[in-house]
């Protein structure tokens, strides 16, 4: 199953205000993205049957930001970027060129518009570092039959260059995970299952030491009350590696 993108280059300043915009939605900046996106084709009057914005995420952004310090530390390339359905891709291509646009120049116009519109305060938007500059290209080139193979492996990348990308980094990076898009997604929304989880365990351990306290049963349950201590810890100390693993793969495109 092929996969698509809305993707631009934007200034760094740029960049921030929308996460700054995203921040005050509470929703990830993807999960922004789409919705703004979605909103636009329809008040355009282009249908897309196969988003339906009402199953995206919400009150997310502060999850997402778990992943700014790897963002941070690495720098971040300038652009702002989705996955998207297939109709979603059409119907924003079809506005780009009714525009007489590019679908990123018309992606970047609706951004700024985005921006301008929330009124985003300037000591809100703190823009990320550049990445370092790579000072080394190195061109390949392909038979036609080798694209054609190399294309649905790239797809869960995000196109050729970042597969071979990651084959090479995986290559002197042996240690370093090597995630699809998909994958790391699927790890993020098992964290945010777990991390609600180890909440409701914390509610659940708080309210039987109230019952205990209150009851004068202290010693009978002393034991379960460790037992759920014992799990919370388990489900941080999981969420915090895999959170780690997911920034260690994201970091195998820094220059490091």
């Amino acid at each position: 199953m092929k996969t698509h993108f809305l993707k631009t280059p934007v200034e760094p300043e740029l960049l921030a205000g929308f996460w700054a915009f995203s921040a005050r939605n509470d929703l990830s900046p993807s999960v922004a993205l789409r919705r703004v996106v979605a909103h636009v084709l329809s008040q355009s009057g282009y249908e897309v049957n196969d988003y339906d914005p009402s199953t995206e995420r919400t009150n997310d952004y502060q999850q997402w930001a778990r992943r700014r310090k790897a963002i941070e530390d690495r720098g971040s390339e300038p652009c702002v970027k989705a996955r998207v359905t297939e109709g979603m891709k059409s119907a924003f291509d079809r506005y780009a060129s009714a525009r007489n646009a590019t679908p990123a120049v018309a992606l970047k116009a609706l951004i700024q518009h985005v921006v301008r519109s929330a009124q985003i305060d300037a000591a809100d938007i703190t823009p990320p570092k550049p990445p370092s500059l790579r000072s080394e290209r190195v061109t390949v080139r392909f038979s036609l039959e080798e694209i054609e193979a190399v294309q649905p492996l790239a797809e869960e990348f995000g196109g050729v260059r970042e597969w071979i990308v990651a084959l090479v980094r995986a290559r002197i990076r042996p240690g370093a995970p090597q995630f699809t898009l998909n994958e790391v997604q699927a790890l993020y929304e098992s964290n945010r299952e777990l991390w609600a989880l180890g909440r409701n365990v914390n509610q659940i351990a708080h309210a039987m030491n109230l019952d205990m306290q209150q009851a004068g049963r202290l010693e009978g349950s002393t034991a379960r009350l460790r037992e759920l201590e014992s799990l919370k810890a388990a489900i941080d100390q999981h969420t915090a590696r895999v959170l780690s693993m997911c920034n260690e793969s994201f970091s195998r495109w820094s220059d490091k």
